[in-house]
């Protein structure tokens, strides 16, 4: 019993001399000291800032949130610029349609007067020239009687139209009286006529003219202009309008 006692008293008296011994040392309170070292932390790492020219992290965060707004404006004009290029592109292609539409109407409203124009315009079927007729001649070779039989199928394919058979001679004297070149043209032209009626083809169709050595091609100087001039051209001309029609 008397030891529990004692023991009892020593460990007051250690505390107390532990009280005693805080008091005398001033110690502060840890959790104090710890707040203080924060603000001092704090004001220090702020002071730091302010001397480097650094931003103020709290500052930077209110740019950032700036920066992110500004951003987001700038991406919806984006959109609605984007939307705006969007409607006039389409506004442009919808009209360039409508032009490629009316040019292609044009175009073939161009090629439906030119098929016209070419259907109503003469067509030279042959040119006898060269040495088909020999000078002051009138007689056809075999090699235009070839030619012929190619294009008397043209002419029977083309129900209703005409065909003008045209003479011309070069510039030398027939040496013959009572034939000039005129004449010579002319006969030259018929020849070729009673070789298609031969073939077929009605005389009410074919049409003959002699122009003498009044249109040469080439010159009347030389051997083979002179043997161009002399030619006959077979052309075959439109159908004749009904009365009454344009």
């Amino acid at each position: 019993m008397m030891r529990l006692i004692i023991i009892g008293l020593s460990i007051i008296f250690f505390t107390l001399s532990t009280i005693i011994t805080f008091k005398a040392l001033e110690l502060p309170d840890p959790k104090n000291s710890l707040q203080d070292d924060q603000k001092l932390a704090t004001s220090e790492s702020n002071n730091a800032i302010k001397a480097l020219g650094l931003p103020n992290p709290r500052i930077s965060h209110q740019d950032e949130k700036l920066a992110t707004s500004e951003s987001n404006n700038v991406i919806e004009r984006l959109a609605e610029d984007q939307n705006t290029n969007r409607a006039i592109v389409a506004d442009l292609q919808g009209k360039i349609t409508q032009l490629e539409e009316q040019l292609k109407t044009k175009q073939e409203a161009l090629e439906d007067i030119k098929a016209t124009d070419a259907k109503n315009r003469p067509r030279t079927l042959a040119v006898f020239s060269g040495w088909t007729f020999r000078p002051g001649k009138n007689g056809v070779n075999d090699v235009a009687l070839s030619t012929i039989e190619n294009f008397v199928g043209d002419i029977v394919a083309s129900k209703g139209s005409r065909i003008l058979i045209e003479g011309h001679t070069d510039n030398i004297p027939t040496g013959n009286r009572q034939i000039d070149n005129m004449d010579l043209s002319l006969r030259r032209a018929r020849a070729i006529a009673d070789i298609l009626i031969s073939r077929g083809i009605s005389p009410k169709r074919i049409s003959v003219i002699g122009y003498g050595d009044a249109h040469p091609i080439d010159s009347n100087d030389t051997k083979e202009g002179r043997a161009k001039n002399r030619r006959v051209e077979v052309k075959l001309l439109p159908k004749e309008p009904k009365e009454g029609k344009s």
